[in-house]
């Protein structure tokens, strides 16, 4: 077995140089994955000099571990946001939901991102009679609230796409997306390149300081930069260096693994259909083909805190038994984890700490 992600196969080099770290930029950026670049992105195109900074290869942790889906509606019902922070903020997460999709829709089609993009679709399997009540409610949620395009199915309909009876119907969502996360972050960079941002790997940024109206940055090589901006995209990777960040994004494990090539019978009886599957029971089980078609990619919370491979594998296969018992017979060609960012309200954070 492979301990590292199928992505990485065949595709295992990441960008990986230590620039000559400038004395002053305008915008630094604090990590390298899929954040990070599209900051860099976006700064660029306004004229700033920026530097993006990774402690490690830029991407190599939840990036290009993740499950190669795209497209979220928010968890929380919009009745929740709204009871929480007042309705016009809880509008505006839920129009930004199909917007970020189209973001990175169109990030990929403009810049001609090689990356295994298909349109797929992603169906929320319901695990019990009441989620799938719950779901009832929250389609009507979405459709009146965002421009999401969803649609219930009912359990008899599911068989199109998964052949089991655990579930009890399901939401499909026909708009999300799946694609290999490894040459996503791939184009990213050369993306990133090719509009002057710089990008340093193997630097870590281990302390901040202000001076005047600029930031002085402490790397941990010993040098130190000057900026007028920063922005930390570091997610699940924040590390307790930041303190005020690290105690609001709380780094969630999720494990993946990838069956070995399964014939196409057993892939006809089993998941007939190309679109990604998400549980909405605890364990969060996700999964969907590989992009040839040829293998099951399987992920979900096989514990809330790091445990070793064995265990975790053991779990996420028991769990894919539980789904298709047949799958027993079949290999794990390839395990691996990454982290997630997780919030305590279940809600992206986007915002502003001084002047962070």
């Amino acid at each position: 077995m492979k301990q590292y992600p199928y992505w990485w196969e065949g595709n295992n080099s990441f960008f990986s140089e230590k620039i000559e770290v400038p004395s002053q930029v305008d915008v630094l950026i604090i990590g390298g994955g899929y954040t990070g670049l599209c900051a860099a992105l976006a700064t660029s195109e306004l004229g700033a000099n920026t530097l993006v900074i990774d402690k490690a290869n830029p991407g190599e942790g939840a990036s290009t571990r993740n499950g190669g889906m795209f497209g979220a509606h928010p968890r929380v019902s919009w009745d929740k946001v709204r009871n929480s922070y007042g309705e016009s903020v809880a509008d505006k997460i839920f129009e930004e939901a199909p917007v970020a999709l189209t973001f990175v829709k169109d990030l990929i089609r403009k810049n001609k991102i090689k990356c295994d993009f298909n349109n797929s679709g992603r169906i929320q399997l319901a695990w019990t009679k009441d989620h799938f009540t719950d779901q009832k409610k929250m389609v009507e949620n979405i459709s009146t609230k965002s421009d999401t395009k969803v649609d219930i199915l009912e359990k008899r309909d599911l068989c199109e796409h998964i052949c089991t009876e655990k579930y009890f119907g399901g939401v499909h969502f026909s708009e999300h997306c799946s694609l290999n996360p490894k040459k996503f972050q791939d184009g990213l960079i050369n993306l990133a390149l090719s509009k002057g941002v710089k990008i340093r790997s193997h630097t870590e940024a281990k302390k901040i300081e202000r001076n005047n109206k600029k930031w002085t940055v402490f790397l941990s090589d010993g040098r130190s930069i000057n900026t007028r901006k920063i922005i930390m995209a570091t997610n699940g990777y924040i590390g307790n260096n930041f303190p005020w960040f690290f105690r609001r994004v709380f780094p969630i494990p999720s494990y993946i693994v990838v069956t070995e090539e399964i014939s196409d019978d057993f892939m006809r009886n089993h998941l007939p259909s190309n679109k990604m599957m998400v549980e909405t029971r605890a364990k969060h089980s996700y999964f969907r083909k590989s992009p040839d078609n040829k293998r099951i990619i399987f992920g979900g919370r096989a514990s809330m805190v790091n445990i070793n491979d064995e265990k975790a594998i053991s779990r996420l296969k028991d769990t894919m038994i539980e789904i298709w018992p047949k799958v027993a017979e079949i290999p794990i060609a390839y395990s691996w984890s990454g982290n997630t960012g997780f919030t305590f309200n279940q809600l992206p954070h986007v915002g502003q700490i001084n002047d962070i």
